[in-house]
């Protein structure tokens, strides 16, 4: 079962979460990819810290997810869907591995049952 959460609420919504979101972007090869992430939000725009493949795969490939999984005691993960505006190197750091930000609109939202076992 999943329940939309509309744009507005988003930030209140990823707000309530415990757990640490998880950027999904898609490797070259077609593989998906999930990294733990740091996220702020300005309305509907995420700028999400991440590091160098993550930002590498936004760069190219343009559809991420964001992901916050159910917390232990909690029944709903979070998704939402969004299109990569902009992605920037992190002028704190340099070199070949160097993390940097991804600038996404989302464009959907989730609140998505998972399953407990008993």
């Amino acid at each position: 079962m999943s329940v939309a959460v509309e744009l507005q609420k988003l930030l209140e919504v990823a707000a309530g979460f415990r757990t640490v979101p998880l950027l999904l972007t898609t490797d070259q090869d077609g593989r998906p990819r999930a990294s733990a992430v740091g996220v702020t939000w300005e309305g509907e725009v995420a700028t999400i810290r991440a590091g160098h493949r993550s930002v590498a795969n936004a760069e190219q490939r343009q559809l991420v997810s964001l992901l916050w999984p159910a917390p232990p005691d909690e029944r709903f993960a979070l998704f939402v869907d969004g299109v990569v505006e902009a992605t920037r190197p992190d002028p704190a750091e340099s070199g070949p591995k160097a993390g940097g930000f991804v600038t996404m609109r989302a464009t959907k939202g989730v609140l998505h049952v998972v399953d407990r076992p008993h």
